[in-house]
């Protein structure tokens, strides 16, 4: 094998060195980096909170001894306070081979050889994320495998079976990726090899962290983007003139890490989710989870594309319930891309252009006009799919076009202006996530530690003389709070008994149309020797297959789709992560049980101002916390029917996968018919009763709440302790003023 998987640290050549200072827009494409950004204030900032709070912290361990519960609660809130991270936000990137995803990435990263053409594609089957790296000014790469478990079932089930399938039976893209796997790792020679020759540690000697049973990654770290593209090419893409040291069938995602891009980039992972899916269920699964957490996508075609690229449509309809229901999808944006790459006069003569008293040039009109055309033909083209959406609130901040060219972002002697690239204009798009997370950290991490010092601070100036306000003070809240506690217990009532209803429809539906789901799958009107492969890969998979045309497929989630289609709409309305006015999520946010005459009625009291701010922060954190835990939960509630009814099944699909030989096919297909037809009284009631259960545990958040908030009130109004050897005045101080 050759040196790739070594680290190289080598000088960039002369065509990625920084750019003149006479062409300022444009970032030095591929240069080399010598240091890190500067701290932002966002830094600054926390580094000081936490800094005035691990002072405090160690000033509480001090009392421990002597107030023991009340000095561990505060400190378990320093704790929270200290490990609760916000989740970054995914941006998933679609795109079909040769539509120029790579280079446009590296246009947005500024850089110039990070991405090889070719390297986002769907034939690897990799999932790729790109971070910022805001430690130092090297490019990492973390690749991560699959089990050697993993690998071998896939082996097993799939790899194999596909290669030895009759001549009549073979589906030429899936045979073709199944050979790719196997010279890719073994060479020619792996094609004729057993699976047990093929599972011999002999052949991952290069990769020990696939072999570890401890960790699974494999860290790369260089001083230039050029190196760490050489470096990991063996384990994202596939390259026939080195069959037996490629790796990417073992791998399971890649996360680059890239310095430089902290202002745009350090809350948010730019993923590329390759194809639609993979023939082998696991990672099918995998890239479904991928695109369940993405809060916006882009769709990347070519301009001259664009209005009629069915694939990206398709993509879109066959993700759409992993984008909403089961996700947490806000926004979509169509990328077009190459929107240099066109002859200017024949593109003129076509439209009857002209450049009279126009101070551009020819190429710089056209590409303009055919933007705003595109543009044009997007938005037309979304609003005829309308149907499509219906499960999101399509506001004017849901769909954006943007028409770039990276090749004319990148080069020296340039057509267009920047700006005119757009490139620009998807940094800006990026920073508004990515400031939008920063100021959100920034102000719950401050505003947090500031409600914690406020809780000392009044309890270090409470006296006995308080105890009666205090006690009125709670009186209060404990009206408030159940004041505020019944809309929201009312309304997850709503929630629960409008989606019992339609469950129960749906549940009666679904039971009426199995069979002829089931039928239309199981026993399609084609050839019969040509199914074969399919309806063993359905067996095989639990239901998961892919059919001649390369989608793939679940024969569970069809059968559910009664169910599903039946709570759609009204699961979306309660559920959406886009906080419309009815949204559950909204209505956590409306959440508060410290009405404005409370605060002023008590505002010439230093201990109950201080009481009542530490209550305001304690509320704040409990309803981000919630919303994020209700997110997570809704993505595997609407999921719940399908894997109901996959268990349901199981046994069956087990069965069947074991018949072979003559008459095979039939009797599979009988045993999974015969099946789903004694088992439809019962299944789609389990998963009706399943999902209603899980579903009553997501509201019951409620509890939470009163249980959660009534203590705060317990340790803030009625805890006799107070802390008069702790002073916390000046560090209270510098948390206000940040």
């Amino acid at each position: 094998m050759d040196n790739r998987g070594e680290n190289r640290t080598v000088e960039t050549d002369n065509l990625s060195k920084k750019r003149p200072s006479s062409s300022p827009e444009r970032p030095g494409i591929g240069s080399k980096r010598s240091c890190p950004y500067p701290a932002s204030m966002y830094d600054v900032n926390v580094s000081k909170a936490k800094e005035i709070m691990t002072s405090v912290d160690q000033q509480l361990l001090d009392q421990l001894s002597n107030l023991g519960k009340f000095i561990e609660y505060i400190r378990e809130n320093i704790s929270k306070l200290n490990t609760g991270t916000a989740k970054k936000t995914t941006v998933g990137v679609f795109g079909r081979t040769g539509a120029g995803k790579s280079s446009l990435i590296n246009a947005i990263l500024g850089e110039k050889d990070l991405l090889p053409s070719g390297t986002l594609c769907a034939c690897t089957s990799v999932i790729i994320q790109i971070e910022a790296n805001t430690t130092d000014s090297n490019y990492t790469a973390e690749i991560e495998f699959i089990s050697k478990e993993a690998w071998e079932s896939e082996l097993n089930t799939t790899i194999l079976n596909v290669l030895r399938e009759d001549a009549e039976e073979r589906d030429n893209e899936v045979i073709n990726t199944a050979k790719e796997k196997i010279t890719a790792l073994y060479g020619e020679n792996g094609l004729s090899m057993t699976l047990e020759n093929l599972m011999k540690d002999e052949h991952f000697s290069e990769i020990p962290e696939f072999l570890s049973e401890r960790t699974k990654v494999k860290e790369i770290v260089c001083e230039n983007a050029s190196d760490l593209s050489d470096e990991i090419a063996c384990y994202i893409q596939h390259d026939d003139s080195h069959p037996g040291e490629c790796y990417w069938p073992v791998v399971k995602c890649v996360t680059i890490k890239v310095p430089n891009c902290k202002d745009f980039l350090e809350h948010i992972v730019l993923v590329d989710l390759p194809g639609t899916g993979d023939y082998n269920k696991s990672r099918d699964q995998m890239w479904r989870s991928k695109l369940r957490d993405c809060s916006t996508v882009w769709i990347v075609s070519e301009i001259n594309r664009a209005g009629s690229d069915s694939d990206a449509w398709k993509l879109l309809a066959s993700s759409i319930s992993d984008l909403a229901q089961r996700g947490e999808c806000t926004s979509i944006s169509f990328i077009c891309t190459k929107t240099d790459d066109l002859n200017a006069q024949d593109y003129m003569r076509a439209r009857k252009l002209t450049q009279d008293n126009l101070q551009i040039t020819p190429e710089e009109m056209c590409i303009m006009h055919r933007n705003e055309a595109a543009k044009e033909m997007m938005k037309k083209n979304f609003n005829q799919r309308h149907t499509l959406f219906k499960h999101f609130n399509c506001d004017d901040e849901f769909l954006s076009v943007y028409t770039v060219s990276s090749r004319e972002f990148t080069k020296e002697n340039s057509v267009l202006k920047p700006e005119q690239t757009e490139i620009p204009k998807l940094r800006d798009h990026l920073k508004k996530y990515n400031n939008s997370h920063t100021n959100d950290t920034e102000r719950h991490y401050i505003s947090g530690a500031l409600g914690i010092l406020s809780l000392i601070q009044g309890s270090k100036e409470s006296n006995d003389a308080m105890m009666d306000e205090k006690s009125e003070l709670y009186k209060n809240l404990e009206k408030e709070l159940q004041k505020a506690f019944d809309p929201l217990v009312e309304y997850c009532q709503e929630i629960r008994s409008s989606l019992e209803e339609l469950l129960l429809k749906g549940a009666k539906e679904a039971e009426e149309k199995c069979h002829t789901i089931a039928k239309k799958i199981i026993e399609p009107r084609i050839d019969g020797r040509k199914f074969g492969r399919t309806l063993t890969a359905l067996c095989e998979n639990d239901g998961y297959y892919r059919t001649k045309a390369g989608e793939t497929g679940d024969l569970n989630r069809s059968l559910a789709e009664p169910m599903e289609q039946k709570i759609a709409q009204t699961f979306t309305n309660f559920f959406t992560v886009q906080e419309t006015e009815n949204s559950l999520l909204a209505k956590i946010d409306k959440f508060s049980f410290i009405p404005e005459v409370l605060i002023s009625k008590n505002k010439k009291s230093p201990v109950l101002r201080h009481m009542l701010k530490f209550l305001q922060t304690e509320e704040m954190k409990l309803k981000t916390e919630l919303k994020e835990k209700i997110i997570k939960q809704k993505k595997e509630l609407y999921n719940i029917p399908s894997q109901c009814i996959k268990t349901t099944l199981q046994q069956g699909y087990r069965s069947a996968a074991e018949y072979s030989g003559t008459g095979a096919m039939r009797r599979k297909q009988d045993v999974l018919l015969k099946l789903i037809e004694t088992s439809k009284s019962t299944m789609f009631q389990k998963a009706r009763r399943e999902m209603l259960d899980e579903l009553y545990e997501t509201l019951n958040f409620t509890k939470e709440i009163r249980t959660t908030l009534k203590k705060s009130m317990e340790y803030a109004l009625r805890n006799a302790n107070t802390l008069p050897t702790i002073d916390i005045s000046a560090e209270l101080e510098e948390l206000k003023k940040l």
